[in-house]
């Protein structure tokens, strides 16, 4: 199914009171689904950069520009994964990789 298709299927569901849908895929720059118990969200931003923290607060993330992190700059590549000082763990992977994970998450909590 294209990532597209994926999004919207994702975002059109009605879920648990817990899950909260901000922004509209199709519509708006910025669409995130948030699990408000627990943090787990997954973010959609200008419809390319895509993001995916669980209730651990790892994240994974499809933005490869370099980043600053704990005093030093990172230039990630696809697959590359950095753990911080706190134990947060960032990792770089696809968005459509990203969106799988997220949707195996959500549809947990479809009605």
């Amino acid at each position: 199914m294209p990532i597209t298709k994926k999004i919207v299927e994702l975002t059109s569901k009605n879920y648990n009171t817990n899950i909260s849908i901000l922004g509209d895929y199709e519509n708006s720059n910025n669409t995130s689904i948030l699990d408000d118990n627990n943090g787990t969200i997954l973010v959609v931003a200008d419809r390319d950069q895509f993001y995916f923290k669980d209730q651990h607060r790892n994240l994974w993330l499809s933005v490869l520009d370099p980043f600053h992190i704990d005093g030093k700059q990172y230039h990630p590549e696809l697959g590359d994964s950095y753990t911080l000082n706190h134990g947060v763990q960032y990792s770089f992977t696809t968005k459509e990789a990203i969106v799988e994970m997220a949707s195996h998450y959500f549809e947990k909590h479809a009605d």
